[in-house]
């Protein structure tokens, strides 16, 4: 079948970018005529170009704009697209509101939970009637989906956002030298732009529950991570030595290469990118029963799950790994494979590929 799609996605040479990019290369090389929709200043212009893609310039800059509007209808219509496939909000407002009275399928892309049918600003883009169907990053993201939707729940799929374990050979782990954290000391990792709902205040928390013996030593990545309610719980920690506030970092591969266990403490989360990160660089990984953790990591198998929101949960299960440098070893080795045989870019593409295919029929 002959697939004319046009993609509209904020690509930039960031990892965030990574599987829209590899998504992009990969319908081409599958024999769809895939266009791509992207930012003017995106390097992603020539490499596209120079590889056979055809590039539009001109991604939406504001959340809704007429100009934007008629760029994409009038691409639509010379492109004689038969799928918009758009993959954020910018996309997705003024895309539908292109495709209006066209007869072109538009696709769009969630990757989260948080949108509510009684939210009227969400009727302008994921929920708006002219949206043919919504792709969902995660099984607990589309059953959320579908709640909203009220009356069109069956216009939702679940096609899984993957990663290639090849992005991640060549990563070298930061020396422990460097962190300022002995060779013979477990490393336990949290990467997180701090919110509540990311639960890093109850791994804070588990420090307390646990054994001041043990050889471990935390890491904690990203944004906001030494808030005052954050340093207030590990000045009462007695690891508070022993906890290094990192920040915002780009050397982030390289940090969770470095770590034993990492841990992802959220009260609420889609498909984490961060815990996929770790799984693909062997890893092993404490995750809450929360959202699309359940699916990424099988209890006991690939990593452990706890109740969220439970520090000593989490305290218990930070001590069972660093006790067990075999069952660290296995879960990381099932894990990967999990990677390689789930949430692997080539099923991404080969399942969007077929989804595109059954809504043409």
């Amino acid at each position: 079948m002959n697939i004319r799609v046009l993609i509209i996605s904020n690509i930039t040479d960031s990892a965030f970018s990574k599987p829209d990019i590899e998504l992009v290369n990969g319908l081409y090389r599958q024999g769809v005529n895939v266009d791509v929709m992207i930012h003017a200043d995106s390097p992603y212009v020539k490499i596209f170009s120079n590889s056979g893609i055809s590039v539009i310039a001109a991604h939406p800059l504001k959340k809704f704009s007429i100009g934007a509007v008629i760029r994409i209808r009038k691409a639509i219509i010379k492109g004689n697209y038969q799928i918009i496939h758009l993959f954020n909000t910018r996309a997705i407002v003024n895309g539908s509101l292109a495709a209006i009275g066209l007869p072109v399928k538009v696709v769009a892309y969630r990757g989260a939970a948080g949108m509510y049918w009684y939210d009227p600003t969400s009727w302008w883009s994921h929920l708006n009637p002219r949206v043919d169907w919504l792709i969902c990053n995660s099984s607990y993201v589309l059953q959320h989906m579908r709640r909203q939707l009220l009356f069109r729940p069956q216009k939702t799929v679940m096609i899984y956002k993957g990663m290639d374990i090849a992005w991640f050979s060549n990563t070298v782990p930061v020396a422990r030298k460097e962190l300022g954290i002995p060779d013979n000391a477990i490393i336990v990792g949290c990467v997180a732009n701090v919110r509540r709902i990311k639960g890093v205040h109850f791994l804070l928390e588990a420090t307390r529950h646990l054994d001041p013996a043990l050889p471990v030593h935390f890491i904690l990545i990203g944004f906001g991570m030494d808030s005052p309610g954050n340093l207030r719980i590990i000045d009462l920690s007695p690891f508070s030595e022993r906890i290094h506030i990192l920040g915002f970092r780009k050397d982030v591969y390289e940090l969770i290469a470095a770590c034993d266990i990492y841990v992802q403490p959220s009260i609420s989360e889609s498909l984490s990118r961060s815990v996929m990160e770790a799984m693909c660089l062997e890893v092993p990984c404490i995750v809450t029963d929360t959202g699309g953790l359940v699916e990424l990591v099988e209890n006991g198998k690939s990593g452990l799950v706890v109740e969220k929101g439970n520090a000593l949960a989490i305290a218990e299960a930070i001590e069972k790994l660093a006790k067990d440098h075999i069952m660290r070893k296995s879960f990381a080795g099932e894990a990967l494979e999990r990677m390689k045989n789930i949430f692997s870019v080539q099923n991404m593409v080969l399942n969007t590929w077929k989804f595109y295919e059954r809504i043409l029929s």
